[in-house]
């Protein structure tokens, strides 16, 4: 027997209530050299759910660039031209919980999605990876708590280019608990957009369920990460935001990319 799952919980709750005048749309949103890319944009949210995280000081922060190795051991700085250390922006470590990161109680108010799944290299490939790397980080973020410094590797998200290979890598990343309930919502009107985006459907399988992973890490935890799930169309479960987490060290998942756009 199939069973029913549709699971966004409280995160509904927190960010999605359709108020009067308050609302997330979805539509196709055209770059400077005339890409299509689906797109979610709030409008008239209360201030406290949502910010332009293209220009936030506080979701995204430099840190170091290092070479990128699947233990995090032995690692070396990756230098310039000139032999000076390199910063990168990455998404700030964050839980799902006020008190602690706190990036996770706001959403982007308008972002696109990666017409395809992204691989480990940042290219349009269907390929799973553990969380670490899909965030751009290096492995010991697999195991250690959120608040505890990282440095960046060049993989994941921040590796994507676009589909035309040309944004400046860093400028897409993984999104959060809020934004994947969001993406959830309005997957299957994302999909629609496949004629003029040519956007890959969530998943992968007529049989099985496909994951992606979230950047949000569980709180009061260092071992979990949360991830969302879709079901196919053959099943009657539509897709879930799994509260059960999923450990950041030994599971597995796909990986798909957002980029915030500058409000206007």
């Amino acid at each position: 027997m199939k069973v029913f799952r549709l699971i966004v919980a409280e995160l509904t709750i927190l960010f999605l209530i359709p108020l009067k005048g308050y609302s997330q749309s979805t539509g196709i949103y055209r770059d400077l050299r005339g890409n299509k890319y689906a797109a979610i944009k709030s409008r008239g949210m209360l201030q406290c759910k949502e910010e332009d995280r293209s220009e936030s000081p506080t979701f995204r922060c430099y840190i170091q660039l290092y070479k990128y190795t699947s233990t995090g051991q032995n690692t070396e700085a990756i230098k310039d031209g000139n032999g000076n250390d390199i910063y990168v922006y990455r998404t700030t470590r964050h839980t799902e919980r006020k008190t602690e990161g706190g990036c996770d109680w706001k959403v982007s108010k308008h972002f696109i999605i990666s017409p395809d799944i992204v691989n480990s290299d940042g290219e349009a490939k269907a390929a799973t990876m553990d969380w670490a790397t899909a965030n751009g980080y290096l492995a010991t973020a697999r195991t250690n708590y959120y608040s505890v410094p990282s440095f960046a590797v060049p993989k994941g998200c921040a590796m994507y280019r676009g589909k035309d290979n040309l944004d400046e890598p860093g400028t897409w990343r993984v999104p959060t608990r809020g934004e994947c309930a969001l993406i959830l919502m309005f997957y299957k009107k994302i999909e629609e957009t496949q004629a003029e985006t040519d956007f890959k459907p969530f998943a992968l399988s007529t049989s099985d369920k496909t994951s992606y992973w979230a950047a949000t890490e569980k709180g009061g935890n260092s071992t979990g990460a949360w991830y969302m799930t879709f079901f196919p169309d053959s099943q009657i479960a539509g897709y879930s935001l799994e509260q059960f987490y999923r450990a950041k060290s030994e599971s597995s998942y796909y990986l798909r990319c957002i980029r915030d756009i500058p409000l206007k």
